[in-house]
């Protein structure tokens, strides 16, 4: 109760005018799961973060409290914000962040981020005239639980977002080195389908987590004291490594 009353405090009653809505969230829900959050934060390191953060993080939650994802990231990037020993791992511009990406595409960002380079390759259609059609851009490892090879329509489009948000760099003019990397391009569903009639080239490249996207992950991840169980996340899909 009384970590609940500090978080009503610290949080919720200097930003609730600004809210305006989904008030019995933030006045009942809230502050029992910022609690569970800041439970480890000392008394004398547990400040008000400043409102570029609070109040536009507490406005994606008002619309995204039911999605357990989004709002995991929205209460973990307040919670840094509120210790003043990570404080700097928050910036204003993370909320935007969260506001731009969808549920289904954060599991497979927290894993990208994690790895901090992963491969991946594009299908192109070699020509007669030495040149060639690009098929299918950012081809992922993407597998199951079980193992097993998964195609997802919406990945190049996510890997393209990540792009434009500054998480992540992409580029075929370089591959990553090391063992076989890309030995997985050939068995994939993809790359079986295009190639019925068709003389595919692989082109390898990688997707590589930027300062700002390390920065982000730090401030959308666990608090330290928990930040173990970041690892252990289940992800569908999961991105294997060759």
């Amino acid at each position: 109760m009384a970590v609940k009353e500090r978080i009503k405090l610290k949080l919720y009653q200097p930003f609730a005018r600004m809210i305006g809505v989904s008030q019995e969230y933030f006045a009942d829900v809230f502050p029992e799961e910022m609690a569970a959050k800041t439970a480890s934060i000392p008394d004398e390191h547990m400040v008000t973060p400043p409102a570029s953060i609070a109040v536009p993080a507490m406005h994606g939650l008002s619309y995204s409290f039911d999605d357990p994802d989004l709002k995991e990231m929205y209460l973990n990037l307040l919670t840094a914000a509120a210790d003043d020993r990570r404080s700097e791992d928050a910036h204003p511009a993370f909320v935007e962040v969260i506001k731009q990406l969808s549920a289904r595409e954060t599991n497979l960002l927290n894993t990208v981020l994690l790895a901090r380079e992963t491969p991946l390759v594009r299908l192109d259609d070699r020509l007669e005239t030495g040149g060639y059609d690009i098929l299918l851009m950012h081809v992922m490892n993407l597998r199951d639980l079980n193992g097993e090879p998964i195609e997802d329509p919406a990945v190049p489009a996510w890997v393209d977002n990540w792009g434009r948000l500054g998480l992540v760099r992409v580029g075929y003019e370089v591959s990553l080195h090391g063992g076989n990397l890309y030995d997985w391009a050939r068995k994939r569903p993809e790359y079986i389908r295009f190639s019925e009639g068709t003389m595919v080239r692989i082109t390898k490249g990688y997707i590589a987590r930027t300062a700002f996207g390390e920065r982000f992950l730090r401030a959308v991840s666990p608090p330290p004291a928990t930040a173990a169980t970041v690892a252990t996340i289940s992800v569908s899909p999961q991105v294997a490594g060759d």
